[in-house]
């Protein structure tokens, strides 16, 4: 069992050390939802950028493939699953109620016996989960943690609805953090987070149960169905996007000039290319994997690290920053230095 006395040794620094993914084989392309919805050929792609998506396939489990993109990411770090303390994940959704994704994930690497919990805030959860990581390890309670999320969208949308319906993805994606005693490259930076869970309807998953939103603007919920009101998304997006980038980039002393990589929740490419706009970077500093993973909730974001760090744009020593905005209303960004590790890819 690890240590978390807060008397333990604090590191002198945090450093990211391994990225992996995992997505199932099975894909639905936006060609098959126009049809199947009645749309005009490319009437999904001009309007998301998205066109194709990994759906789970009939008795496949979200949480195999969150622990696939652990222990690839373990891999990528040159770290044992039994050096892992703590595991923590981002998902609206698992297999089960309880117990959390997270304590399935610990129970197959290592011991089994790592500390662990979830996170639930949607869209921004992956920072979130990497922020919370960070702060445990600054604490000195925990040295090495494990944080994966991991989304089964598939099963959380409604078929019939254009809105929606074409937005959607299933995947998983995980990060190794660890506590360092010397100076090298890696870090990860200052964070910033908020909510506004007073407009939470705009962005909702309702279940059979009364909801808070549904005596008020928001209308009746649907069960365990994404409901979102796009206009108003896509404008509060794109703003909390490009306040969140500069809150983040300001909070660590940084430009976004001096930022290699810019690493945004994956909610669709109009969004994405409307807040690199705002920002006057060319694309090559922005990652986006929106076109062949989806909307993946909280999982975006890592999965669109571990595209980038498999296509070599993450290396020891890349600046990056990763933002995510969503479900809550909830906000998170960090910033954070590559280390890698020479036992890693």
């Amino acid at each position: 069992m690890p240590e978390t006395s807060p008397s333990a040794a604090r590191p002198r620094r945090i450093a990211p050390l391994g990225i992996g993914s995992a997505l199932p084989e099975a894909v639905v392309t936006s060609a098959e939802i126009e049809q199947r919805l009645g749309l005009a050929p490319d009437w999904l792609v001009s309007r998301t950028h998205i066109k194709q998506r990994h759906i789970l396939g009939e008795g496949e489990r979200i949480t195999d493939f969150a622990l696939r993109a652990s222990e690839r990411a373990l891999a990528d770090a040159g770290i044992d699953g039994g050096e892992v303390d703590l595991v923590i994940a981002a998902c609206l959704i698992s297999d089960d109620i309880a117990p959390s994704m997270a304590a399935v994930v610990s129970s197959r690497i290592g011991d089994g016996h790592a500390a662990s919990f979830d996170i639930s805030t949607g869209c921004s959860g992956f920072v979130a989960a990497v922020t919370t990581a960070t702060a445990m390890i600054e604490s000195g309670r925990f040295r090495t943690v494990l944080v994966v999320a991991a989304e089964a969208m598939s099963r959380l949308t409604n078929r019939s609805d254009k809105a929606t319906a074409g937005l959607l993805g299933d995947g998983a994606g995980a990060i190794v953090l660890r506590g360092m005693d010397d100076d090298g490259v890696g870090r990860v930076g200052p964070s910033v987070m908020g909510s506004d869970g007073a407009s939470g309807g705009t962005v909702r998953i309702a279940t059979e149960h009364p909801s808070v939103f549904d005596d008020g603007e928001f209308g009746e919920g649907i069960p365990y169905a994404l409901q979102m009101n796009g206009f108003d998304t896509y404008k509060v997006a794109v703003q909390h996007f490009e306040q969140t980038v500069r809150e983040t980039a300001a909070a660590d002393g940084v430009a976004l000039e001096d930022l290699d990589l810019i690493v945004l929740h994956q909610a669709n490419g109009r969004i994405l290319e409307a807040v690199r706009k705002r920002f006057g970077l060319p694309e090559e500093r922005m990652a986006s994997s929106v076109a062949n993973h989806g909307n993946t909730s909280a999982a975006s974001i890592a999965l669109a690290l571990a595209d980038a760090r498999a296509e070599g744009r993450v290396v020891p020593g890349t600046r990056l920053l990763l933002a995510g905005f969503g479900s809550g209303l909830a906000w998170a960004g960090i910033t954070m230095t590559w280390e890698g590790s020479a036992n890693g890819r």
